[in-house]
């Protein structure tokens, strides 16, 4: 596999980031998340309504005062609004110039007694009667821009009050509507609107349209209201100028300011539902860009460029809501093992689930990344999946070659433990200088977690496959080929040191030339000789019964002479299986043979484990 970045792509993204680590720059929100933002949006009631107030219940001739009021929210009992106007039979008009942006708005007023709605001349809501404290509401849309809003009322007998408001009602957005205005104050109405699919314009010395926009002291406003799952989102603004963005109509970030090219960032938990995002961008001199990113918080607050491993704990096996914690876990491989204990006092020390992710700089060169796990584990290499094997396998050995390019990549490790075993190993060859961290030495693959103390790791090498044989001897029968850069399990030498007994990741037990095995011993000298080597099947733990009577065969095949008949519902010892699998080489009663494996069903052990010594 290959992981190509073109050049234009990792241009963009340096000149995106470059500033992201400034001091003054980030702003990380990490392992305290922002509070969640429900997907509830604000109640408006407007600004500098021109209230005029009439002595008669139809607004009729000329009013006894005319006042600004900031908000049409009133009670006033039993009391008058003001001079020269009585506690009954009155009335008054509001009139309002109210900016919106493009959408569904519901108007909601509540009066006793009498109201009429109008928005750009249409009268909208007729409730022009006597009655008690009553709600109306009424579904407007309308485009981007200024709206002239009037509101009437007139007051019989009793108790007096209104209140008029709105309220923006989320309809998911296809594109982002731009605004782009021609002064660097988002000022008046607007001299270009139109869609866009994101926000990321570099326009350099240019402008977003020449023909309205100016290149220089230009403005602009771009929202969209989008659909999110239950979560924290990482969001990345960066602008130069000056860039404020909106959640809900809530300043989170806030950089309105002339700079060169500068992000920022900050993580926001958000319930499920629609989100209006706004983002706020002008131009002063010189160079324009503004882009925004919406992602997943995953990884560490101070973004990729991390050369450490940023660690976040979660106590659920499936790295959902936030972790429980997070720390640095150093800047080598990964190499936990929790067989005895947990990741932290009062953690989980089963079912829970962690997430590992830093930046590696390579000069260029094919890389072979090995993982020794049990139980669960996802590998991203630039956010590519190269190895998934999420569903829960017992001590494992995984291995991806990837040719990566020269410059920065971005690895992200997910881990999810289940019970019984927990160890999680990430190395690859060569490291480049990353120092990855050996394997755990004393757990053999296939061994189900269990711990052999003196046995120790090694890295098939200078072998595209390597052949793994029954005997010390490069004539004794081949049982296996393994790929270069497989981990295995070093058992024994023998005694000249010059081939070593292994266990493969698949669980073969033989012989390789020990020129291609890399070990971390300083000499494998130090192994235990082991001589005494030939035809014998090793112990194996798979377990098989005979769903039928079965012809013991001297090999692997109906033409191979018969030695004895099985009977049904026997069980038998399975050392070994044919390269088709459709064989399995078993021990009965002493007796070494071949039976057809379609009518056997296991029930120890995995048969895959099995060498293939047919």
């Amino acid at each position: 596999m290959a992981l190509r970045l073109t050049r234009l792509m990792a241009l963009l993204l340096c000149a995106l980031l470059t500033a992201a680590v400034l001091p003054s720059a980030p702003i990380s929100r990490a392992a305290q998340p922002e509070p969640v933002l429900p997907a509830v949006q604000s109640i408006e009631t407007g600004s500098n309504w021109t209230g005029a107030y009439f002595p008669n219940r139809n607004l009729q001739g000329t009013p006894a005062f005319v006042r600004i009021d900031p908000a049409i929210v009133f009670n006033w009992g039993q009391n008058s609004p003001g001079p020269s106007i009585g506690v009954r039979d009155w009335s008054a008009r509001w009139d309002g110039i109210q900016f919106l942006n493009a959408g569904t708005y519901r108007l909601t007023v509540r009066a006793d007694d009498g109201v009429r709605v109008y928005v750009n001349g249409i009268l909208v809501i007729d409730e022009w009667r006597e009655q008690a404290p009553t709600t109306f509401t009424r579904d407007i849309q309308v485009t981007a821009g200024v709206h002239a809003f009037r509101v009437e009322y007139f007051q019989a007998l009793g108790d007096a009050s209104i209140s008029f408001s709105w309220q923006f009602i989320p309809t998911q957005s296809t594109a982002w509507l731009a605004q782009y205005f021609n002064n660097p104050f988002l000022s008046g109405a607007p001299v270009l609107t139109r869609l866009e699919p994101r926000i990321e314009h570099f326009w350099g010395l240019g402008s977003p349209d020449p023909f309205v926009v100016p290149v220089e002291r230009f403005s602009a406003r771009y929202t969209a209201t989008l659909p999110f799952q239950a979560g924290t989102y990482r969001f990345v603004l960066a602008g130069d100028d000056g860039i404020r963005l909106f959640i809900n109509d809530l300043l989170v970030i806030d950089q309105w300011k002339r700079q060169s090219l500068t992000a920022y960032s900050i993580d926001v938990a958000l319930a499920a539902g629609l989100h209006t995002i706004r983002v706020e961008y002008y131009e002063e001199t010189e160079q324009a860009a503004v882009r925004l990113t919406i992602n997943p918080a995953i990884g560490s607050p101070f973004g990729a460029q991390s050369d450490f491993w940023y660690g976040e704990y979660f106590a659920n096996p499936n790295l959902s809501g936030t972790p429980t914690f997070v720390r640095n876990d150093g800047f080598s491989g990964i190499n936990f093992n929790w067989n005895a204990s947990s990741p932290r006092p009062g953690f989980p020390r089963d079912y829970f689930s962690v997430r590992w992710t830093r930046r590696i700089c390579t000069p260029g060169r094919p890389t072979r990344f090995f993982i020794y796990m049990d139980d669960g584990v996802r590998f991203y290499i630039d956010n590519t999946l190269i190895i998934d094997a999420w569903s829960g396998q017992p001590d494992t050995v995984h291995q991806r070659f990837v040719d990566l390019t020269a410059g920065c990549h971005d690895l992200r490790l997910e881990y999810q433990q289940q019970t019984l075993q927990s160890f999680i190993v990430l190395t690859w060859d060569p490291p480049d200088a990353q120092n990855p961290a050996l394997p755990i030495p004393n757990v053999v693959p296939g061994s189900g977690g269990r711990t052999v103390g003196a046995n120790v790791v090694g890295i098939v090498v200078n072998a595209n496959l390597l052949n793994v044989r029954a005997a010390d001897s490069p004539t004794a029968t081949i049982l296996e080929q393994i790929r270069g850069g497989s981990l295995v399990t070093v058992l024994a030498r023998n005694s000249a040191a010059t081939w070593l007994r292994i266990r493969t990741p698949s669980g073969v037990i033989g012989w390789v030339n020990a020129n291609f095995i890399q070990t971390n011993l300083p000499d494998i000298r130090s192994l235990p000789v082991d001589g005494t080597v030939g035809s014998a099947p090793q112990p194996t733990g798979v377990r098989g019964q005979l769903t039928s009577g079965l012809r013991l065969r001297e090999g692997p095949g109906f033409t191979f002479r018969q030695l004895t008949i099985i009977e049904w519902g026997e069980i038998v010892d399975l050392v070994g299986r044919s390269s088709d699998g459709q064989w399995y080489e078993v021990i009965y009663r002493g007796q070494r043979g071949w039976i057809y494996a379609l009518y056997v069903r296991i029930i120890q052990g995995n048969p895959f484990s099995l060498p293939i010594t047919g």
